[in-house]
């Protein structure tokens, strides 16, 4: 998905068991698709204990995903029997596994009688056999369309062959290992953090680990990645609140460039945090707000937007929105029509605030309704196939978690909450509401209005 909040909300939602081993499959291939191998860890963990066939071999390699080596090449994995497919992922990874933890101790002999076991069995890994055949020699090995993990791993065992352009060939399970593998080249490294930002894949936490860990590494800063890391790293200690405000300020935008805004907000969270006090940093107040919301951290938002004037008066709509607990939120909204009008709200945002808020059941003043019918309703937007919306209200109303969660992401479609359908949008936050996930409902509703917010250019000196 496209929305951070939901890509969590489905992970959890795959990771809660499965009836069969059929199941099983379809689960855990959606949580490989979308890289997030701590809650394949977890499905598939039940699997072996259960007894699962092919279920240790897939464990084994969400296990390697993980970067945790050791416990992979510990696990009994048993060959899969001759009616399974060669090309099916428990046979290929239990012929590559012992194959991989032999080389990467060194034991060449065993990892070429694994490799051999492989090719009598049918398993085509063309990038592991190259890998093992070249070692010692400088033949180099080619990239496929795809790398997915196995690919990476044998590579792994000659430095030479992680160019930093393979994070964009990598597979999302593969970005998730090498944004987390402290010993994979500085480039490579921060393109598959940044690329597994961007797919959400990883969240801002892992993504400002990332800088830090290979901005002490750069001798200099060419490529964007780069430059990010190190004006992320230096934030800590620019000499001046005015400096760090800049820095954030110009992070967020090229951030905003590379699809990385909101992660990189995540990951801005400490480096802003002594800013509202600072008078130094008033100018850049809605940057601060930006990266403050982003963040998830709505009451430093609110402070910037009393700090800020008129010019940010009109966020005081979208943090309504977010926090309906703050005691500013009542006065927000029965001021609405002002605000809106000050702030130059366009008539499209202010019917899909109104559209999430009425989602959220909140008591939306009538001023506020009747200014959003001044304009005509927009149509535009991705509205999901006929019945599907009807589905989502059906599984909403049993109860249905998981499926409605799954469902409402299917609504939102493939470029999430800020391209819905305002039919859409509205029918998925309040199904999400209904099942109980209201803080996940509230941040859906956030995603689609932050995208639409009006963008005013910073005075700088």
């Amino acid at each position: 998905s496209a929305s951070p909040t939901l890509a969590t909300l489905i992970a959890r939602s795959l990771a809660q068991g499965a009836s069969d081993g059929t199941e099983l499959a379809i689960r855990v291939n959606a949580l490989a698709k979308a890289g997030r191998i701590d809650q394949e860890i977890v499905l598939l963990g039940g699997a072996v204990q259960s007894g699962e066939p092919g279920a240790a071999a897939l464990y084994a390699t969400a296990l390697l995903e993980a970067g945790r080596e050791d416990d992979a090449c510990a696990v009994a994995i048993d060959p899969p029997p001759q009616s399974v497919p060669a090309s099916a992922k428990p046979t290929r990874a239990a012929f590559l596994i012992p194959a991989y933890c032999a080389a990467a101790k060194g034991d060449q002999p065993g990892a070429n009688l694994a490799l051999q076991l492989a090719r009598d069995r049918g398993v085509q890994a063309p990038v592991p056999f190259a890998v093992i055949e070249s070692l010692g020699t400088s033949k180099s090995v080619s990239l496929p369309k795809t790398v997915e993990t196995f690919d990476y791993l044998f590579l792994r065992l000659d430095a030479k062959s992680l160019p930093a352009s393979l994070a964009a060939k990598a597979s999302p399970a593969l970005l998730s290992l090498i944004a987390h593998d402290e010993a994979a080249p500085a480039g490579l490294r921060l393109a598959a953090a940044e690329r597994a930002a961007s797919l959400n894949v990883i969240d801002g936490a892992a993504l400002a680990k990332a800088y830090r860990d290979v901005a002490a590494k750069l001798t200099k800063a060419g490529t964007p990645p780069e430059l990010r890391a190190k004006l992320f790293a230096a934030l800590e200690a620019a000499p001046s609140a005015k400096i760090k405000a800049e820095s954030i300020d110009a992070l967020l935008a090229s951030g905003r460039d590379a699809g990385i805004e909101i992660p990189l907000g995540e990951a801005l969270q400490p480096a802003r945090a002594d800013l509202a006090a600072n008078p130094e940093a008033a100018e850049y107040a809605e940057t601060a707000l930006r990266a403050a919301v982003l963040a998830g951290d709505t009451q430093a938002a609110w402070a910037w937007v009393d700090a800020g004037g008129n010019r940010l008066q009109l966020w005081q709509l979208l943090l309504a929105a977010a926090d309906p607990s703050d005691p500013r939120t009542a006065t927000a909204l029965a001021e609405g029509v002002e605000i809106a009008a000050i702030g130059g709200l366009p008539g499209p945002l202010l019917h899909r605030l109104v559209a999430v808020l009425d989602a959220l059941d909140y008591e939306v003043p009538i001023p506020l309704w009747d200014e959003a019918n001044k304009t005509q309703q927009p149509s535009d937007g991705y509205l999901p196939e006929t019945g599907l919306l009807s589905q989502l209200k059906d599984a909403s109303d049993r109860g249905a978690v998981g499926r409605t969660v799954l469902l409402a992401a299917a609504a939102l479609g493939p470029k999430g909450p800020a391209d819905a359908n305002l039919l859409a949008l509205g029918d998925a936050v309040r199904a999400l509401k209904r099942v109980g996930l209201d803080a996940e409902a509230r941040r859906v509703g956030f995603e689609a209005l932050y995208a639409h917010m009006p963008r005013k250019p910073q005075k700088k000196s």
